[in-house]
């Protein structure tokens, strides 16, 4: 005898699993979008509020006016002004590149509404102004430790001045770091050296092929090899000013080259 064949009874099964899988579906999608709108649209997860911390020089204002103009666009009808979802690496890139006096920019959620941003402005260690033109009255730019330029100031500065040929762009590097930090070493062992021979060095100039020049208050200069050793040419300096250069003298000098070994060769105008 034949066992009966039970094809609707499985049927049945089926078509339960999928209506149940259906509605499960219904409700996460009804979830998700929910979750969506909350994020996205709705007030309370808007951003309200922006605090400014950590500015000194720049207008503050500006960094707000900056920041909500940013975050008040609409990508494809979709605000960008959401606590969660904003770009916060294109608010970064926006307030850096709109203020180039900006260093860093960290940016902090405060739930439901509010966004800090912390500003880190550069510091000025110098004065750049071109090469060719140093004698001249030009457009000067203060310069942080990692040799970028950030805004306009005066030749005339409490700062040591720094001349080379290169594009100045606001926010970009102008001069190598390392070669910023040597130069600045090596005035600061000078003074110590300037402080029994009276002279200080107010300037360095860079030429295109990487030739150095310390300038004095007095007016001669000292030629250096910064890629040799810094420390040895300083002892030279010392040296010479000690044994070889009397101070009445000094009004002569033209030049101490120190670029070459164990010599030193000193100039004086003719």
């Amino acid at each position: 005898m034949k066992k009966p064949l039970r094809f609707r009874t499985k049927k049945k099964r089926v078509s339960f699993l999928r209506l149940r899988f259906f509605w499960y579906a219904i409700g996460a999608l009804f979830l998700l979008t929910s979750l969506f709108y909350i994020i996205v649209f709705s007030s309370f997860l808007k951003i309200e509020k922006i605090e400014i911390q950590g500015v000194r020089e720049i207008a503050l204002e500006h960094i707000l006016s900056a920041s909500k103009d940013y975050l008040w666009q609409t990508f494809l009808g979709i605000p960008q002004n959401s606590i969660l979802l904003f770009d916060i690496k294109g608010l970064k890139e926006e307030l850096t590149f709109t203020f180039p006096a900006i260093s860093s920019v960290t940016l902090k959620r405060s739930l439901p509404q509010t966004l800090i941003v912390k500003i880190q402005e550069r510091e000025q260690i110098g004065t750049w102004c071109p090469f060719e033109k140093i004698d001249e009255e030009v457009v000067c730019f203060a310069i942080d430790e990692k040799g970028i330029p950030f805004k306009n100031v005066e030749k005339e500065s409490e700062y040591i001045l720094f001349s080379s040929k290169g594009e100045v762009r606001l926010g970009k590097e102008l001069l190598d770091p390392l070669l910023l930090l040597t130069l600045l070493d090596f005035k600061e062992e000078s003074e110590k050296i300037g402080e029994s021979f009276l002279f200080s060095i107010i300037a360095f100039t860079i030429g295109e092929r990487g030739e150095i020049q310390g300038v004095t208050k007095e007016g001669w200069k000292i030629l250096l090899d910064i890629k040799e050793d810094m420390g040895w040419q300083q002892t030279k300096l010392q040296i010479v000013l000690e044994q070889k250069i009397p101070l009445e003298k000094r009004g002569e000098l033209e030049y101490i080259d120190l670029r070459f070994g164990d010599q030193a060769y000193i100039k004086y105008f003719d």
